[in-house]
């Protein structure tokens, strides 16, 4: 089909070549060198209608054009464009112009005109107008029908054919017979971007008058576009040429500009223009910026990395001069606050002033805002800066109290998964390991905040020990600026950045690509991993990665030639072996294909550490908990609640292990032998994975595994990481490897519900609020049931269990872990 069009489209340009800017009776106004094959916003109506289907948003512009003095100018006058997309991929657009030709005998003439197109894909959209003509010559009562097509088959190439006048040579247009215009055109941008581009034009009419027509333009940085065109009229007959020359200039989202007109039938004219759009462009003069104002609230696995995402084009738009944090109720633990400083020091780092406002404000709020140039409480605001911690829910009395029996098997004596279940306290192994990680924790938090405030840790000791404090309290600390409303910070924000004004919204700016560019993918593993596919339980904010799922995003993603590199984010207890082992395939798969860079959120333990160290390089947050290398298996035996409530449960088989993994009995001597020769081969396979995928031995893996775990930074001592850095580090580094701008387009996979009405009304195809390949920032929109953590994490590790096949491993470390 695609090599059909492109036939298609050479031949017409061969045979009927592209537009010359033909003096039709029925034309408009001159406008500043628009494309044949891929004009962009309003102006498409005129030149090629179907190119209106890939407009970034609404836009309205007038161009004027005038004879200079004495001289002829036939097209003269003024023309009103307005268009914008519409659902289903269409767009819509209307123009009224009223040409005064100038010196030329010719009588004025109106023209009103709707478009209409629709995008097939994002490499072909079809399109057509309707112009209605009010005038004393013969166009007078008319109205008229254009077609056009434009195909974009790679970023560098678009073509464009356009018959104008379609119904003009039979008469159908209610009056004269006015040929018809056939135009065809093919546009090259070296770069695959509005940079620079050139384009070559042709034209035919059906009395047979030719003209050939060439176009360039290159994008000024910080100021506008600068064109020209060159064309040839008539070239069967008297041959006329003309030249446009002209420039815009932009200053966010309005574009003036100007040009003059030359050649012969011309004398000497000129141009101006004025647009509007909902979408801003690029290339800008310097303007007077604006401070993005981001509300946080909720911050989860994924919408922390919306927020990243978002302060990362912060630091590359020229228009943002600061950015204004309102921070509330974030539940936001201490690696996460450790990004959210990342991405503060990288802004200040760009000249990006950032200025943090809280209320009821947590100890990784507090954190997190410490690397800001300031920071300020409400007045009735509080801090509760009170230190890491980590809970441990152990059931085993309740387990037994109840009458239920548990049987695991583990490999590792640091492996505590399974004394959630057995256990009535806390083994001194596992003991020992959660210290370990909570004193690296701790120095960490306490180095950092020292260096933030310009004091020494013992005294941030004390502020965390002497806590928590008042407004006023806070601030003579010298844990935060000051005291003021949200509202009220118009005076430090123009003192910081020049300006007051802010905006909620992310700015959009339009596309400087055709089709598809070179992508930066990134996928997901968050919460357990599970056999199969994605599991989804927005109303309790239970989110688990499918094996399958997340396998066939990475299959996808390596196959796909516009990802150029790939970030694994890893946000996850672990879960099944199986899972996990399907996912370090799929990476290593992809990494022999492309960079693949493995950023460790909050937890990458045991099963996610397993899939993280498939790829690259690995990125780590220094109070990631990470390591947990080890593997359990068991059941619980319900048998004695059973006859407690008075159920008989009998049991018919046939085989010698038939029902071993039933609710109702306890494994055989034999069963647990089976089992447990079954868990040391699952754990030897992970040593080896990890080994490959690390550069290490198995021993060494080995002596840092045992189900022990470790904090990001005590990880890179041992070789298990890379660096110590956030999302957007590994996103650098993997722009790095694939050679991709900043601005490249970031696609996330898999796809997730992000509410109720996602989850019900997504498979049905209709609108909600999910989010599609991309990232959604952390606001203040609805949530998940205000379910306790301790019950939440109850529900979590019983659907994770069950979501893991009988009598398969689980690497997994279902600790509830909560880091303030």
């Amino acid at each position: 089909m695609r090599l059909a069009l492109v036939i298609a489209f050479v031949l017409a340009a061969l045979a009927s070549p592209a537009r010359a800017q033909l003096r039709r009776d029925t034309r408009g106004a001159p406008l500043p060198a628009v494309s044949t094959a891929a004009p962009r916003g309003a102006f498409a109506l005129e030149a090629n209608p179907a190119a209106l289907a890939y407009l970034p948003g609404w836009e309205v512009a007038w161009v004027h054009a005038e004879a200079h003095g004495a001289d002829r100018l036939p097209d003269e006058g003024d023309s009103l464009y307005a268009a914008t997309p519409l659902p289903f991929r269409l767009a819509a657009a209307a123009s009224a112009d009223w040409v005064r030709p100038e010196n030329t005998g010719e009588a004025e003439r109106g023209r009103f005109s709707l478009g209409l197109a629709w995008a097939r894909s994002r490499h072909l959209a079809v399109g057509g107008a309707v112009r209605f003509f009010g005038s004393d010559d013969p166009v007078g009562g008319v109205a008229t029908v254009d077609l056009g097509a434009t195909f974009r088959p790679a970023p560098f190439l678009a073509m464009g054919v356009v018959v104008h006048d379609v119904l003009g040579p039979p008469g159908l247009v209610g009056g004269d017979a006015i040929p018809a215009t056939f135009d065809a055109g093919v546009q090259l941008r070296p770069f695959a971007t509005d940079q620079l581009l050139f384009e070559v034009m042709t034209a035919v009419d059906t009395d047979g008058r030719v003209g050939v027509r060439g176009l360039a333009g290159v994008e000024v940085p910080r100021v506008g576009r600068l064109y020209g065109a060159l064309e040839g009229d008539d070239l069967r007959g008297d041959g006329e040429l003309r030249a446009l020359v002209g420039l815009d200039l932009r200053w966010d989202r309005f574009t003036v500009g100007g040009g003059a007109l030359l050649g012969d039938g011309l004398g000497a004219g000129w141009l101006a223009s004025a647009r509007v759009a909902e979408v801003g462009a690029e290339a800008a003069l310097p303007s007077r910026g604006w401070v993005d104002e981001i509300r946080v609230r909720g911050v989860g696995a994924r919408t922390l990395l919306g927020l990243l995402a978002r302060l990362d084009r912060d630091r590359h738009t020229p228009g943002v001069r600061g950015v204004l944090l309102t921070l509330r109720e974030t539940d936001m633990g201490l690696a996460y606050a450790q990004e959210l400083r990342q991405a503060i020091a990288a802004l200040r780092a760009a000249g990006k002033p950032v200025v943090c406002h809280l209320d009821g404000a947590s100890g990784s709020e507090i954190y997190a805002c410490a690397a800001a140039d300031r920071t300020y409480l409400d007045p009735a605001g509080f801090v509760r800066l009170l230190g890491p911690s980590l809970d441990v829910t152990l059931y085993g009395e309740l387990l037994r109290d109840l009458g239920v029996r548990t049987d695991f098997i583990r490999i590792g004596r640091f492996k505590s998964a399974v004394e959630s279940y057995a256990n009535d306290a806390m083994s001194d192994p596992a003991r020992e390991a959660r210290e370990t990680f909570l004193d690296d924790v701790w120095a960490r938090l306490l180095r950092d905040l020292a260096a933030d405030r310009e004091t020494e840790p013992e005294r941030v000791a004390r502020w965390i020990d002497e806590g928590p404090y008042l407004a006023e309290e806070a601030s003579a600390l010298g844990l935060t600026t000051g005291e003021s409303d949200a509202r009220r910070l118009g005076d430090a924000l123009e003192e910081l950045t020049g300006t007051r004004r802010r905006r909620r919204e992310p700015e959009r700016t339009a596309p400087t690509h055709f089709g598809r560019p070179r992508r930066l993918g990134v996928i997901v593993v968050d919460g357990a991993m599970v056999d199969g596919e994605n599991v989804d339980l927005p109303i309790v904010e239970i989110h688990q990665s499918g094996g399958e799922t997340v396998a066939k995003a990475i299959d996808a993603m390596a196959a796909d030639r516009s990802i150029a590199a790939i970030v694994l984010r890893v946000d996850s207890p672990g879960g099944s072996a199986l899972a996990s082992d399907q996912i370090w395939r799929a990476l290593r798969r992809a990494r022999r294909r492309k960079p693949v860079i493995a950023s460790m959120g909050a937890m990458a333990a045991s099963g996610g550490y397993y899939v993280a160290s498939a790829a690259d390089e690995i990125y780590a947050d220094p109070s990631t908990l990470t390591g947990s290398i080890g593997v359990f298996f068991g059941k619980v035996d319900a048998e004695p609640l059973a006859e407690r409530l008075g159920v008989e449960v009998t049991q018919l088989s046939r085989g010698a292990h038939a029902g071993a993994t039933s609710l109702f009995r306890p494994f055989t001597p034999e069963e647990r032998a089976s089992l447990a020769d079954l868990v040391r081969q699952s754990y030897r396979l992970f040593l080896r994975r990890v080994a490959e995928g690390r550069g290490m031995s198995v021993r060494e893996v080995d002596a840092a595994g045992r189900g022990r775990i470790w904090s990001g930074d005590a990880a890179r001592e041992l070789g298990l990481v890379d660096h110590l850095g956030g999302f957007l580090a590994a996103v650098e580094r993997a722009r790095e490897l694939a050679r991709l701008p900043a601005d490249a387009p970031i696609v996330v996979a898999p796809d997730r519900p992000r509410s109720l009405a996602d989850y019900v009304l997504g498979p049905l195809g209709l609108p909600t609020g999910r989010v599609q390949g991309g990232l959604a920032t952390p606001d203040a929109s609805g949530g998940p049931l205000p379910i306790p953590p301790r019950l939440r994490h109850a529900l979590v590790l019983g659907a994770a269990l069950g979501g893991t096949r009988e009598g398969a491993p689980m690497a997994m470390l279902p600790a509830a872990i909560t880091l303030e």
